[in-house]
């Protein structure tokens, strides 16, 4: 299991660090979590109607594959799609959707992930390129390689 992330943050009060855990179901919280990821490794935060679109509604003929934490779908980020996503060129992802643990601590967990997997560089690996964390829905998005493989 993913170890919960956890931020060290300034008192405004005291000047002295504490050690708080953010709520990822905080609006605040995620702020903070877009503006760590964007210095970092700039993430596209995907709202989950973009995300429907981009794979069809989640259609059974764009599934590529599934495992314990949810289904994977491919989707392609067409021109009309793409107006208005910080998106310079077509692409092609892979849309994870987490159908797990919707606790809070699960959500925990999959922050983490996201946190950790928005860091990693390897060319032997996919590149997460996104993140949807939006009422229940928890997606990872990834880059998608030749002929639709993760």
């Amino acid at each position: 299991a993913a170890a919960a992330h956890r931020w060290h943050l300034q008192s405004p009060s005291k000047g002295t660090e504490k050690d708080d855990v953010l709520q990822p179901s905080n609006p605040h919280d995620m702020e903070v979590l877009r503006n760590n990821l964007a210095r970092k490794n700039p993430l596209i935060a995907f709202t989950f109607e973009e995300l429907r679109r981009i794979t069809k509604n989640f259609r059974q003929d764009s599934v590529l594959g599934g495992g314990g934490f949810g289904s994977v779908y491919k989707g392609c980020v067409t021109n009309d799609l793409g107006e208005g996503l910080a998106i310079e060129e077509l692409l092609r992802f892979a849309v994870k959707v987490h159908d797990g643990d919707n606790s809070y601590q699960g959500h925990r967990e999959w922050l983490a992930g996201v946190i950790f997997l928005g860091q990693l560089s390897h060319p032997n690996l996919v590149k997460l390129v996104g993140y949807c964390s939006e009422d229940d829905h928890l997606v990872l998005v990834y880059e998608l390689m030749s002929l639709w493989s993760v």
